[in-house]
């Protein structure tokens, strides 16, 4: 072999071992703001998981990387420890928590077996999104949808805040909003031909209220009726530039939803009666409409 070949082999095998080094840096930031950074996400990650009991936290470490090997199947549901080794992935989780666990920690089979179920039952771990929920929670992109739909309960994937606020299409929402449901962060409900989305600890008692509010015209109604029970449909129509058979046809909604109904007053004339308990309890979970003011006028 030539002396400049023997120093090419030379050069590529110091180069090799430089890429290989675990002292190289592959994150060039400055080490002090990398480390403020880590210390933060730790501090929040910590918050976090409060709920969880000790066992409950070290399982769930161990789950997220056992979640990611994609050689197992993950459509399934645990019921009895006597079902692991029909599910090698959970099999892989529990045998991985023994091993680190057992004696580490003094936990025992059983107690391991009961918080892999726990963290499944309470949607810590969703084995076919192979990830947890403190990853979920984490994720920059998917709590920003959260806050979203706890801005605008009852919001849809058509709507056009949806590309307006988010800044992405339909498909991508959807497709986050399947992830966001999977860990019982939010919930849907389909009212009409239409799903709508809400977080998961709002009462569904409501979301009928909520999606008859989401078209303007309606709180507008209820405030014209607030100001005069006397109020004529074709009065109502006038005075919101609507079509009085428009107004009609929203009054029979409200009527059905025991929002509205109708009575005579002593001198027999008709009128219309607000069921004002409905709204002062819609607005203690959402802000809007916000019909505080006119209950305060009453």
């Amino acid at each position: 072999m030539s002396l400049e070949r023997r120093r090419e082999s030379k050069g590529n095998k110091e180069k090799k071992n430089l890429q290989d080094s675990s002292f190289r840096r592959l994150d060039f930031k400055p080490l002090g703001e990398k480390n403020q950074v880590s210390l933060e996400t730790e501090v929040i990650k910590e918050e976090i998981v409060e709920e969880l009991s000790e066992i409950e936290k070290d399982v769930l470490e161990i789950a997220e990387d056992i979640l990611k090997l994609k050689r197992y199947n993950t459509e399934f549901e645990i019921i009895s420890e006597a079902q692991i080794q029909r599910y090698p992935i959970i099999e892989k989780l529990y045998a991985k928590c023994i091993a680190k666990l057992s004696y580490k920690k003094g936990y025992s089979k059983e107690e391991i077996f009961l918080a892999i179920r726990t963290l499944e039952e309470k949607n810590w771990i969703v084995t076919n999104e192979r990830r947890t929920k403190l990853e979920i929670l984490t994720n920059e992109k998917l709590m920003k949808i959260l806050e979203f739909i706890k801005e605008n309960p009852g919001i849809h994937a058509r709507d056009e805040k949806v590309e307006e606020e988010l800044k992405i299409t339909r498909t991508p929402f959807l497709k986050h909003i399947m992830t966001l449901e999977n860990f019982n962060l939010i919930r849907s409900k389909k009212i009409g031909k239409t799903l709508h989305y809400f977080l998961s600890d709002v009462p569904e008692d409501y979301d009928k209220f909520k999606i008859i509010f989401l078209f303007p015209l309606i709180p507008k109604i209820i405030e014209e009726i607030f100001k005069n029970e006397e109020i004529t449909v074709s009065s109502i129509g006038e005075n919101l530039d609507t079509y009085s058979g428009t107004v009609l046809y929203h009054i029979k909604k409200l009527k059905n939803l025991n929002l509205i109904r109708s009575a005579k007053n002593k001198s027999g004339k008709k009128i219309f009666l607000i069921n004002i308990e409905v709204l002062k309890k819609y607005n203690a979970f959402f802000e809007e409409p916000n019909f505080t003011e006119i209950l305060q006028g009453l």
